[in-house]
């Protein structure tokens, strides 16, 4: 099943592949809302560095969608 993706989450997805590996912290630019989803259908997770830094990294699955998403 397609899951429909935000302009806002696309722009986070393609944010996310460009930094790679290592992934990077998100500050304020996305709404906790629009993270916590992509979490739940595993486009991205989320490691904690710290108590304070959390960082997220795009996933397989969130690079696929991406692809399909841009391709429309």
């Amino acid at each position: 099943m397609a899951i429909r993706l935000t302009r806002n989450q696309i722009q986070l997805l393609k944010e996310l592949a460009v930094a790679g590996e290592h992934g990077r912290t998100i500050i304020a630019p996305a709404s906790s809302a629009e993270l916590a989803h992509l979490i739940s259908v595993q486009y991205i997770m989320r490691r904690a560095l710290n108590l304070d830094i959390k960082q997220y990294v795009i996933t397989q699955l969130g690079r696929r969608a991406l692809a399909e998403a841009t391709a429309e």
